[in-house]
């Protein structure tokens, strides 16, 4: 038994799983939030509901669909709302749930439900795409153009559908107060994962290999498509 490679092991496992999740949707979350700002400056306090209403709808069934896989109590879900109505207290959506403080997966899962717009809202994304521009996912494996046999309205609908899902990948103070309160054991589960497979592999950047690169493509590719938005608001904003 090589202690290197538990050690390794456990390194991998803890930053794939917990250090590039959360730092990946925090940057993403300050340069969606930024990107709505730029909105807000062009087309006023509205802006972010009327270009970002069904993205609000996801991030918030997300959140419930999270919350119910890890055993919670959903009251109320409601997927949108008038931030500036009275009595809405600047959220344009909200899901109040509740679980249970002895139960350790609920309370560990409170991280998971917290991040969770993060893949929903890619999720829906690549479903958009799927349905709407499919040439968009087939031209990396067929070689063809993405514009083969496209119409100009689906690229317009698509890029309508993608921005409108994209300002919701911001995450509400609330949203980093539920995922912080499930940090411990998260952390501590990820432990006990990291040192069994450091006991029964041999070579710790197996770990890396398998699914670590992909984790950070997915939140590369949000994050860059994140910028992008964010800089072409920043053009519109200064209009």
């Amino acid at each position: 038994m090589s202690w290197t490679i538990v050690w390794q092991s456990w390194v991998f496992i803890v930053g794939i799983f917990f250090v590039l999740p959360l730092v990946g949707s925090a940057l993403i979350s300050v340069i969606t939030t930024r990107t709505n700002q730029h909105l807000m400056r062009a087309f006023g306090l509205n802006a972010p509901l009327i270009f970002g209403w069904l993205g609000v709808m996801v991030h918030e069934i997300s959140h419930a669909v999270v919350a119910l896989l890890f055993g919670h109590h959903v009251d109320k879900i409601q997927l949108l709302q008038n931030p500036f109505k009275d009595g809405n207290e600047n959220r344009m959506g909200y899901v109040s749930h509740a679980w249970s403080p002895n139960n350790k997966y609920q309370q560990a899962g409170n991280f998971f439900i917290g991040i969770a717009p993060i893949f929903g809202i890619a999720a829906a994304s690549w479903g958009v795409t799927k349905l709407v521009w499919p040439q968009l996912l087939l031209s990396y494996h067929t070689g063809e153009s993405v514009m083969t046999n496209t119409a100009w309205w689906q690229v317009a609908v698509w890029a309508y559908l993608i921005l409108n899902l994209s300002l919701a990948l911001n995450l509400s103070g609330a949203d980093w107060q539920n995922t912080k309160s499930g940090v411990i054991w998260y952390l501590i589960f990820l432990t006990i994962v990291g040192v069994i497979t450091g006991l029964t592999i041999a070579d710790a950047f197996m770990i890396w290999e398998t699914v670590g690169r992909p984790v950070a493509y997915f939140f590369g590719g949000l994050l860059g498509g994140s910028f992008v938005l964010y800089l072409l608001t920043a053009l519109i904003g200064r209009r």
